[in-house]
């Protein structure tokens, strides 16, 4: 299902997908992450840059469907200025394949990141584990500029993230070298959580090439019983 004006309803939507069964860890002390995309699908990803965006996402799930190390839930999250679509809602089996939405519209990027947080926190301590990790990786072309709500100011979604950090949740970020340094001065997050592409389809699948290998790195540290607040990318790039 898709809801059309996110202006006139925040609730997030949900469409199912075609799955298949994640290998079942027989250890139960395994470590559980909840892993959540954040993509933008606004009206300048059209064409080759959001083709590679969904072509990335692919991987990382074919990444995290193979991860020994830690057990997974999946949730990936589309928006653009008439929609905030939840595709995949903590999906405990991992798709053969996932097929975006398609783009249209504006940027309303702090509203789609502060509802998503506030949903996937509200269902880890509802349904899961509140020890449970949750990674979410934002990924955009441009910047915010139609979002509505309280989240609206970027200062408040930039506290509510630094208070996630202290609740075990990773907020990492994708994003032009413009956007980056608004993640970081505006959204509070750290720079070693970030990512600069330069606005080309090549280089947008170039940080998702990258984001599978800082993934799995993550995965690792989650196992390890490893601080993962920050250093998400600079484990890898560095």
């Amino acid at each position: 299902m898709r809801v059309q004006g996110a202006r006139k309803n925040p609730n997030l939507t949900q469409v199912s997908e075609p799955a298949v069964a994640v290998s079942v860890n027989e250890n139960q002390s395994k470590s559980k992450i909840h892993n959540v995309f954040i993509v933008d699908a606004s009206g300048s990803m059209s064409g080759s840059k959001y083709t590679n965006a969904i072509a990335g996402l692919n991987e990382l799930l074919v990444s995290i469907a193979n991860d020994t190390d830690s057990e997974n839930t999946v949730t990936i999250v589309e928006f653009e200025g008439h929609n905030i679509s939840r595709r995949l809602d903590v999906a405990t089996k991992i798709p053969k394949t996932y097929k975006g939405m398609g783009t249209d519209g504006m940027t309303p990027l702090n509203q789609a990141v502060g509802e998503t947080l506030e949903y996937i926190v509200g269902v880890r301590q509802s349904k899961f584990n509140v020890a449970d990790k949750i990674l979410v990786n934002i990924f955009t072309d441009g910047g915010e500029n139609s979002s509505n709500g309280k989240y609206r100011e970027p200062n408040v979604l930039g506290l509510y993230i630094k208070e996630l950090e202290e609740q075990g949740v990773t907020v990492t970020f994708i994003g032009t070298k413009q956007e980056v340094a608004y993640a970081i001065q505006s959204l509070h997050m750290d720079i070693s959580n970030t990512l600069v592409h330069n606005n080309t389809a090549a280089d947008v699948k170039r940080s998702f090439d990258t984001t599978v290998l800082a993934r799995q790195m993550y995965s690792k540290s989650v196992s390890r019983g490893e601080e993962v607040k920050t250093a998400f990318y600079t484990k890898t790039v560095n």
